[in-house]
């Protein structure tokens, strides 16, 4: 409704929005429940429009029109797609740190077509819009802030109910949208689309490509968060359902690029739910996917939502505009511990805002690049990825070995281990520890064959191993990578600690001795591809 609104479109552009939305959140949310192929989670992931996407729309609607915004939210789309096939590529681009700051960065350029849309209600009731956003504010911040966990999971719509309460009875709400929509039926004809790729495209691009990495980053955090509360055992993240997440809420946006809506992303609030509620099941998945759809098609619904005032939606959005800081404030702060990233976040937050808020001028450096660096989201964002590349290449040089993946390249890994050893200058005890925890890797992976009846030792069957070691002081991390498999091995080891025995199965011998050398066993399981992370301490911090 406010990018509608705020880029001046017509009524019948605002309703078919709300329609599209309806019914592309439907059917994405059905769709990451049923999962087909690599596509969607197979988990109880409701999509939501998102919040932080709002000023790029309006920027988008109003400088190049409906067809502009459609290409915008495909390549954004794409993109998503793209980042959900190579996660594990691009798992040291695609980090919490760089998501929470341009979150951070996202909130403020939110903040300000809020408070645009409400100065400009202000001018026109100066004393009944301010109050409708207040009310609206402090119900839902009252809510949130001293409610019960149920309360809280409805704060957003008690909030908006009696913001719109407070604006009918200021005489704000106009009422002709409802009363005029039929029950049953269907919106006009949607927006006339075509290729636009004029200046407005190229100057968004970089802005919506962002927001195709917050979307992943958000996406892939919902996901591996829903998994820690919906399962009742402890095990490791599965990431190829977070791939197929990242998989299904890409095409969600392509569906709603076409349609004429504006991105999504999992709903915030599916894990409270699931926290408060206890039910993680499919059905529910269903029943709410179901119920998006149906109400599509009730025009008295979709009117009713179009019709929302301003000032209801913009006081509600004032604190989801505070959330958005916070949590991109707490995504780096817990998640990150070195303090030059720490460093980063906060100084590439403050580039974002003085170009955000204009606080120099700048010269004139023609309209693409003018309307890049005067987006907080695209200077900011450049100048955390620039800097954390910095990082990356300015650290100790990271050690690559590479061979086919069986039992017959220890003495080379083995090589290998000991070379990046003694670049390091550790002693023959941490040299003995990191030759130990390799081998037992490598048992674990490439299990020597058992039988005589088994094919050729010598028969290549295609599969490559490759390590990557680096440290980070006087701990080491060893990073296996190798094709897919269906056991996980940080399940097998916490198993084996749950469960110890004085007798140990020789199946399990690899594993108990890696338990004992490794100081952390991190296996993540992407589609056609594993990544096992030992960590290893010298040994007398063991």
């Amino acid at each position: 409704m406010i990018v509608a609104k705020a880029s001046g479109q017509d009524d019948a552009y605002l309703g078919w929005m709300v329609f599209a939305t309806l019914v592309v959140v439907g059917v994405a949310t059905v769709l990451q429940v049923r999962r087909v192929g690599p596509i969607g989670a197979g988990t109880v992931l409701p999509l939501f429009t998102a919040a932080f996407s709002i000023p790029f729309c309006i920027t988008a609607l109003k400088d190049g029109g409906p067809a502009t915004l459609t290409w915008l939210i495909l390549a954004s789309a794409v993109f998503q797609l793209i980042i959900s096939r190579w996660l594990f590529i691009l798992r040291r681009i695609v980090t919490p740190t760089i998501s929470g700051t341009v979150m951070m960065i996202l909130s403020i350029t939110l903040a300000s077509v809020v408070f645009g849309l409400l100065d400009e209600a202000a001018e026109a009731e100066p004393v009944a819009a301010p109050l409708t956003a207040l009310v609206t504010l402090v119900v839902v911040a009252a809510l949130t802030l001293r409610g019960s966990p149920v309360w809280r999971l409805w704060a957003p719509m008690i909030g908006i109910v009696v913001g719109s309460a407070a604006a009918a009875a200021f005489g704000i709400y106009d009422f002709d949208r409802v009363t005029e929509a039929g029950w049953v039926g269907l919106p006009g004809a949607g927006p006339q689309l075509g290729f636009d790729f004029g200046i407005p495209f190229w100057t968004l691009l970089p802005a919506f490509l962002f927001l195709g990495v917050i979307i992943s980053i958000q996406v892939n955090g919902e996901a591996i968060s829903l998994q820690r509360v919906a399962r009742r055992e402890d095990l490791a993240i599965n990431f190829r359902e977070v791939q197929g997440a990242l998989a299904g809420t890409g095409v969600c946006n392509v569906l709603a690029g076409v349609a004429g809506s504006v991105p999504t992303i999992v709903s915030p609030g599916i894990v409270s739910f699931t926290q408060v509620t206890g039910v993680a099941s499919r059905r529910v998945g269903y029943l709410i996917g179901g119920l998006f759809i149906l109400l599509a098609f009730f025009p008295k619904v979709s009117g009713l939502l179009s019709s929302l005032p301003g000032p209801v939606m913009a006081g509600y959005l004032i604190l989801v505009t505070g959330t958005l800081f916070v949590d991109g404030a707490r995504t780096v702060i817990q998640t990150e511990e070195n303090r030059q990233r720490l460093t980063i976040a906060g100084l590439s937050f403050w580039i974002g805002a003085a170009f955000q808020f204009g606080l120099f001028s700048l010269p004139d450096l023609g309209t693409v690049w003018g309307t890049l660096l005067k987006s907080g989201v695209t200077t900011g964002g450049f100048a955390v990825v620039a800097m954390i590349l910095f990082l990356e290449l300015t650290s100790h040089r990271r050690m690559r070995f590479e061979s086919r993946l069986h039992i017959e390249v220890l003495p080379e890994l083995s090589a290998f281990v000991t070379k990046f050893a003694d670049r390091r200058g550790w002693d023959n005890a941490m040299k003995d520890r990191l030759n130990a925890v390799a081998e037992e890797t490598l048992l674990t992976l490439a299990p020597m064959k058992l039988s005589l009846d088994d094919d050729d030792d010598d028969e290549d069957d295609g599969r490559r191993l490759v390590v990557v070691a680096s440290s980070e002081g006087p701990v080491a991390d060893l990073e296996f990578i190798g094709g897919g498999s269906e056991e996980n091995l940080e399940d097998r080891v916490r198993q084996l600690q749950q469960h110890d025995s004085e007798i140990v199965a020789e199946s399990e011998l690899s594993l108990q001795l890696l338990r004992h050398y490794a100081t952390s066993v991190n296996h993540q399981q992407y589609h056609g591809t594993d990544i096992i992370t030992v960590r290893v301490d010298p040994p007398e911090a063991a």
